[in-house]
């Protein structure tokens, strides 16, 4: 499922994949993906969670995004 898209880097993409863990367990395991570019690199964030569903906290994308820019304007 294709989430909203980040505010972050010069483009970006969030989906997120839920996939039923079976009868021998309870919950779907719950994939989220954020993809972002920023200048000339691409980063990918991931984060998996099992019977539980959460997200990115977006201060820490938005951090890391800023670190990638940074780093490529000395």
């Amino acid at each position: 499922m294709v989430e909203g898209t980040p505010q972050v880097g010069d483009e970006a993409v969030s989906f997120r994949e839920s996939i039923p863990m079976g009868p021998e367990y309870r919950g779907d395991r719950n994939e989220q993906y954020i993809v972002v570019r920023a200048g000339n690199t691409i980063a990918a964030f991931t984060r998996i969670n099992v019977a539980g569903r959460s997200s990115f906290p977006s201060a820490l994308v938005n951090r890391q995004v800023d670190r990638l820019s940074n780093a490529q304007h000395p």
